[in-house]
């Protein structure tokens, strides 16, 4: 109601700028028109004394007989334009003032063809601007012209006062009519302010039902039967809302927990209710409700559904999307809603059976790979053996070499894998906090102990406390691991960086080496089980392929993450991500 109140105030204040707009100009009109009216009278009076003088001496003594009864300045000019007499001419001039010099003025010239002139001039003479108006009449037989003036300023002063009048008029009008205006508005407007009062609690979210409404008013009045009205539709409405609410949590608490993804689309095509595991599958979030699902995701959505409105049957396919870091397998069935039209589409992840199928396929191909390599080897140098019983001393030292060499492979890839399958399952009784500095320099003693020549520095900040819940023997496996590539792949002499970091949820360990890098293509790849970046040097140097896949398992089983960057020929950088509270994490996900 204050708003409404404001806008009548304000449509007043407007009614006063435009009639206040409108009054500017009608005003000066007004103003002109009676100066012009009045100096034209007084014209017309001297004029019917002036027709009775005998002469031009006559006639300019009727003017100066006048001059005390006058409040302009007049004139009078005779047939030839000659200046015949001026009130304050030769008073101001004296003895320089001719009464026979030739004047000529607009308004003369005007009064001579029409019979009346009117002009405004700054007069030199007297120092300000004049208003001017000049009447023809006859005079024995000729024409004469009469000649009045009026200082401008007094016709500015006029128009000021009008304009003052009007504008305090105005003003005083729009008060009156404000407040008879907010009388009458506060009188009619009480019983709305008192029905908005009563459901503002409501409107701003302070209850969760509409109020009952009373009005100190006649139990006749419209207001009364208004209130009575809305009482009686609030029930109803509390009433259908409390059963649709009940309803419809229900049926998203359904579909919330639902480990499949929910899409539903109307007869537009646009989403009307996803929940949180599509969501997810889609990589998208809430703003896509009322919108079509993006083209970028799959058309083939949008096929699925438009096929299954018009065949009316439910449609089944499987779906392939592509992340940065890896794949979603989905399973999507699209199916026609029975009322109001649209569509259902409803997406089961079956990633995780791709992914095992996947990983069971590569892991029995590369440990099929790995482990015939070096049993080939040792075959063929038994059966040289069986077949050649007199082989030279150092032929049969060269043979059982190698023998042994391809023995401690096959014992170094089961190690492995064996040490992949224990770490499969951390157990939160393993998981203790310890020292991450301590770890590294127990890291940094074994490997050089196998590298003397390598030098690695630990960098770290001696002010922090870098304590990780972690289990000790694994993370130093994984750092360990770090180490030993970072020593094998660098040129020359190894120079291995240590950095040590934190912030509140992370400590974070990066390991830099001066090496020999690893391509960009490569590094998407290098985390998988028995891939080789180059495999010649990785044979040549003992590798089996598994180290990164190790330490990948054992970051990501602290529920860490691992990253890499690279650039050819300048080295190599792995940061691992540790998580400072592990524990309790760890023991919530096997209570889950």
């Amino acid at each position: 109601m204050r708003s409404f109140r404001k806008k009548v105030f304000l449509s007043y204040v407007i009614l006063l700028l435009v009639f206040l707009g409108l009054m500017f100009p009608s005003v000066t009109n007004s103003v002109q028109q009676i100066v012009f009216r009045s100096m034209n009278d007084c014209a017309d009076e001297l004029i019917h004394e002036l027709v009775i003088a005998k002469n031009d001496e006559e006639l300019v003594q009727v003017l100066k007989d006048h001059k005390s009864q006058l409040f302009y300045r007049v004139g009078i000019l005779d047939n030839e334009r000659r200046l015949l007499y001026d009130s304050h001419t030769k008073r101001l001039l004296g003895t320089p003032f001719f009464p026979l010099q030739f004047v000529t003025h607009p308004e003369i010239e005007e009064a001579l063809q029409s019979g009346t002139g009117y002009s405004e001039e700054y007069s030199h003479l007297l120092g300000q601007k004049l208003v001017y108006v000049a009447k023809r009449f006859d005079f024995h037989g000729q024409p004469y012209v009469i000649r009045l003036a009026f200082p401008f300023q007094y016709i500015q002063d006029l128009r000021d006062g009008f304009t003052i009048g009007f504008l305090f008029f105005g003003s005083l009008v729009l008060i009156l009519f404000s407040a008879l205006a907010s009388i009458v508005l506060n009188h009619f407007s009480s019983p709305i302010r008192a029905i908005t009062g009563a459901i503002r609690d409501y409107k701003e979210g302070n209850l969760d039902t509409l109020p009952n409404i009373s009005l100190k008013t006649s139990p006749h009045d419209e207001f009364t039967h208004l209130a009575k009205t809305l009482n009686s539709l609030s029930q109803r409405v509390r009433l259908e809302i409390e059963s649709v609410t009940r309803e419809r949590n229900e049926k998203e608490a359904i579909l919330e927990s639902l480990s499949e993804g929910v899409i539903a689309v109307d007869n537009q095509f646009l989403v009307s209710y996803a929940n949180k595991t599509a969501l997810t599958f889609l990589e998208l979030d809430h703003h896509v409700i009322g919108k079509p699902l993006p083209d970028e995701l799959n058309p083939k959505y949008q096929r699925l559904l438009e096929q299954c409105c018009q065949r009316k049957t439910l449609i089944v396919d499987e779906m392939e999307i592509r992340r940065a870091n890896d794949r979603l397998y989905l399973n999507v069935v699209a199916t026609p809603r029975e009322y109001g039209g649209g569509a259902l589409l409803v997406l089961h992840d079956k990633s995780i059976y791709h992914r095992m199928l996947e990983m069971r396929k590569a892991f029995i191909a590369n440990a099929s790979h790995e482990l015939k390599t070096p049993i080939t080897v040792i075959r063929g140098f038994a059966e040289t053996f069986h077949d050649n019983t007199d082989l030279p001393k150092e032929t049969i030292q060269e043979v059982t070499h190698r023998i042994v060499d391809n023995c401690r492979r096959m014992t170094s890839i089961i190690k492995n894998l064996l040490t992949l399958a224990d770490i499969e399952n951390l157990p939160s009784f393993r998981v203790l906090s310890h020292n991450v500095i301590e770890i590294i320099h127990g890291c940094v003693t074994t490997i050089q102990s196998i590298w003397t020549e390598a030098e690695i520095t630990v960098i770290y900040d001696r002010q922090e406390m870098f304590d990780v819940e972690v289990d000790d023997s694994l993370i130093e496996m994984a750092i360990t691991n770090l180490l030993d590539n970072a020593v094998k792949y660098s040129e020359g002499k190894p120079c291995i960086e240590v950095i040590v970091s934190k912030n509140e949820s992370w400590v974070m360990v990066e390991v830099k080496d001066h090496g020999i890098g690893i391509p960009e293509c490569d590094l998407e790849n290098i985390f998988q089980r028995f891939y080789r970046v180059n495999k010649v040097h990785s044979t040549r140097l003992g590798g089996s392929g598994l180290g990164l896949s190790i330490v990948e398992t054992i970051i990501n089983k602290h529920l860490g993450k691992i990253e890499v960057r690279s650039s050819l020929g300048h080295g190599t950088t792995f940061t691992i991500f540790l998580p400072i509270k592990l524990a309790d994490r760890l023991r919530a996900l096997e209570i889950s």
